[in-house]
């Protein structure tokens, strides 16, 4: 099931990627569904899984999946249009951004810049979604990008 929601314009960073997808995002969809999960399965899950290994044997691994799933309901970061983003180092898009007051790097008069910081394939992605609001408008992109796979 897809949720075809458009995330909040503050978790959609200036790049154009979805934070609010992102499996680090304190405040995301991630991080909602993962505690969701938690608070269904309990706090006494874990014995319980134990015992049903023995009729399914992927719940021997529990344990792990707790680990990982506790990790996934915090998240490690609040979006890319926070100070305290942790995406990427050496990114320099966000917070050029913010120093600029804009949402995408498409709102700027010097877009698309030399130098953005972003990795190969990422800075793809960056001048793909700048180019698409540029084109199609904002609210175009943020519906296309609800409808778009997080990871690809």
């Amino acid at each position: 099931m897809t949720d075809t929601a458009t995330a909040p314009l503050h978790l959609v960073a200036p790049c154009g990627l979805d934070c609010s997808r992102c499996v680090n995002c304190s405040e995301g969809q991630v991080a909602a569904h993962a505690k969701a999960i938690r608070d269904i399965l309990g706090p006494g899950f874990g014995p319980f899984a134990e015992r049903l290994a023995a009729m399914n044997p992927a719940l021997a691994e529990y344990p792990a999946f707790a680990r990982v799933l506790d990790a996934l309901a915090v998240g490690t970061c609040p979006g890319c249009k926070t100070e305290r983003r942790t995406c990427l180092p050496t990114c320099k898009v966000a917070g050029c951004a913010a120093a600029r007051g804009l949402d995408f790097c498409a709102d700027c008069a010097d877009y698309p810049c030399a130098d953005t910081g972003l990795p190969p394939r990422l800075e793809q992605k960056w001048r793909a979604s700048n180019d698409h609001i540029r084109e199609a408008g904002r609210d175009a992109f943020l519906r296309a990008l609800a409808e778009t796979p997080r990871y690809l």
